[in-house]
């Protein structure tokens, strides 16, 4: 049965630091995930199967081109392929290890009990997908790998420690 395709707006960063791209995109399917919705979608412009952020569209255009539903798919049974491959090394608290596991699970590898602290591995596409949550725990965790994580973390503190 056709279905309509969308051009859908949202506020990703691109490769070139854009926070905004327009894709057209033949939809499969909504699912929610951890409290967003998120359109399943065939992207022309990457030419695979890719995960769309509802609340991060800022717009939607219903197109005239018509798509089918490849044989065989089903949104039931359909899982992404886990395409992380950056570890990941932090050093904790251990007083905040629940909180780590709350917010990171799905990067969340392992965490190591070594008495005084823990050690936490995570397995990322980017290291940036860490960086809000690193920055929320504060002093209570300290980047051990990769360093320009490492970097990056201290980057921001710096530009938040100028603004008090």
């Amino acid at each position: 049965m056709p279905q309509i395709t969308y051009d859908v707006s949202e506020k990703i960063p691109e490769a070139d630091g854009n926070r905004k791209s327009t894709r057209d995109v033949a939809p499969y399917g909504l699912v929610l995930v951890q409290g967003n919705w998120i359109l399943i979608a065939h992207c022309d412009l990457r030419q695979e199967i890719r995960h769309f952020r509802l609340s991060r569209m800022t717009g939607l255009t219903v197109l005239e081109d018509r798509f089918l539903i490849p044989n065989g798919f089903n949104l039931n049974n359909y899982r992404p392929p886990d395409d992380r491959n950056v570890q990941v090394l932090l050093r904790a608290n251990p007083e905040i290890a629940d909180k780590i596991a709350e917010t990171c699970h799905f990067y969340l590898e392992s965490i190591e009990d070594c008495r005084d602290e823990l050690l936490v591995h995570f397995l990322v596409r980017q290291p940036e997908e860490l960086l809000p949550y690193i920055l929320s725990w504060g002093g209570d965790v300290e980047v051990l790998e990769p360093k320009s994580l490492r970097h990056r973390i201290r980057e921001e503190a710096e530009k938040i420690s100028k603004r008090y």
